[in-house]
C-alpha cells in the first residue's frame, strides 16, 4: 500500500523537471507518510488519537485528488502489542516524536519551496503522547 501511494503520488509529480522543489515536496510527502504510518500503527497504544490528530494529512492527499495514507506496520504493531503497555506506550511515543520532528522539518521546507498550486502542509497541534517522559501512567 505504502509503494502504491508514492507511485500514485510520484506520477503527480512526473511533469515536472527535476529540480530542488520537487526532492522537497518529495520529502515532505515522504515525512508525512510517515508520520500517518506511525499514527495508525500506534493509536492504539498512546493517548490523544494519532489519526484524529492528523485529520490534516487525509484532506491535503483530497486537495490533490489522492487516496490518503491509511498505512498500519502490521509488524511492529504486533511486536509492540506484546509488551506492557507502559512500554508500548514508551516505544509508540519515541517514534511518535521522531515523525513528528521529521514532518515538522520537512513541512517548513515545503512551504518555503511548494509550487503555488499545491496546498499549504497540513498543520498539526501534537499533543504530548505520554505524560511522563517514561510513561508511566501507562
Amino acid at each position: 500500500m505504502r509503494k502504491f501511494i508514492f507511485m500514485t503520488f510520484a506520477a503527480g509529480l512526473i511533469a515536472w523537471p527535476a529540480t530542488a522543489e520537487t526532492k522537497t515536496v518529495e520529502n515532505f510527502v515522504r515525512a508525512m507518510v510517515e508520520l500517518k504510518r506511525t499514527g495508525a500503527t500506534c493509536e492504539p497504544y498512546v493517548r490523544g488519537s494519532p489519526l484524529t490528530v492528523m485529520a490534516g494529512i487525509d484532506a491535503y492527499f483530497a486537495a490533490l485528488k489522492q487516496p490518503a495514507p491509511n498505512t498500519v506496520d502490521e509488524r511492529t504493531r504486533d511486536s509492540i502489542g506484546k509488551l506492557i503497555k507502559q512500554h508500548a506506550a514508551y516505544i509508540c511515543s519515541t517514534k511518535l516524536v521522531k515523525a513528528q520532528n521529521n514532518y515538522i522539518s520537512a513541512a517548513a521546507l515545503y512551504m518555503e519551496d511548494k509550487p503555488a498550486e499545491w496546498p499549504d502542509a497540513p498543520w498539526i497541534d501534537f499533543p504530548q503522547w505520554c505524560q511522563d517522559p517514561a510513561c508511566a501512567d501507562y
